[in-house]
């Protein structure tokens, strides 16, 4: 603590500490959130269904999924968009948590990374609704998933790694900037059709271009093939992807531990 106001340097924070920081944060995030919705975390399972259920009957409409049956269909959309719903969880919710609680970085000496970590497991807890969703899903469709699922599963935490990778890049913006916690969730809708999740890559054009050179594509497109259908002929370009993100991540992470403190001292 300097003058009262928080300096952190990121080191000397167990795994353990960060831990319960992060599980501090995520509790009082729920408290906040949920203390006056009579339906309480049924939300967080009516976000994603009402989210792609316009999706799935306007893409059958337009045969988005190709040649695919009306529910072959219906779960391909279906596990893409909870999978991209998981990535840019992860890229919100160190941002919601972290301007709820800015005030609190004035006296409380939390880490940096224990926003991370906090965003973390906010999306793990919805994660948990959205597996249920798509066990109903394969349930409705009568959808047995191939062996490949292992894969998928160990995926999942990559998917994740990804959205915080981008992230915990705006926290400290957001602490400052308002304009970065409005304006970020305008480009979900964008980025959404950016990749392959709730259609089939096209053969050519500028939309097969955009697919080949979106990281996206390998991040979520092949991850859910492997949930869904079995190996893709492109199985190797997910694991060069997540090394990628990987990478990026560690830069943000540092660039947060560096910046979180100025935005700290910034806060009238």
């Amino acid at each position: 603590m300097r003058g009262g106001v928080y300096s952190h340097t990121g080191r000397g924070t167990s795994l353990r500490q960060l831990l319960v920081l992060g599980k501090t944060l995520v509790l009082r995030d729920f408290r906040y959130r949920y203390r006056q919705a009579y339906l309480g975390y049924l939300w967080a399972v009516a976000r994603p269904v009402v989210g792609v259920l316009p999706l799935i009957l306007v893409g059958n409409a337009f045969q988005l999924g190709g040649d695919m049956e009306a529910a072959e269909y219906a779960l391909f959309a279906m596990s893409g968009f909870l999978m991209w719903q998981m990535f840019w969880d992860a890229v919100i919710s160190p941002q919601w948590i972290a301007r709820r609680v800015r005030r609190v970085f004035k006296e409380v000496p939390f880490s940096p990374e224990s926003l991370v970590a906090a965003g973390a497991g906010l999306v793990v807890f919805n994660a948990l609704f959205y597996g249920v969703i798509f066990v109903i899903a394969c349930l409705l469709t009568r959808t047995v998933p191939p062996p490949t699922l292992p894969l998928a599963l160990i995926a999942l935490p990559f998917i994740v790694l990804g959205g915080l990778a981008i992230g915990a890049f705006f926290i400290s913006l957001t602490f400052v900037y308002l304009d970065f916690r409005f304006g970020l969730p305008l480009l979900s809708p964008l980025l959404l059709w950016t990749a392959p999740i709730i259609y089939v890559t096209p053969e050519d054009g500028v939309l097969a271009v955009i697919n080949r050179w979106n990281p996206l594509t390998y991040l979520i497109n092949i991850p859910r093939e492997w949930l869904i259908t079995g190996l893709s002929g492109n199985d190797s370009l997910f694991l060069v992807c997540a090394l990628a993100f990987v990478a990026l991540f560690g830069v943000t992470l540092r660039f947060l531990q560096r910046s979180l403190p100025v935005a700290v001292q910034s806060l009238p």
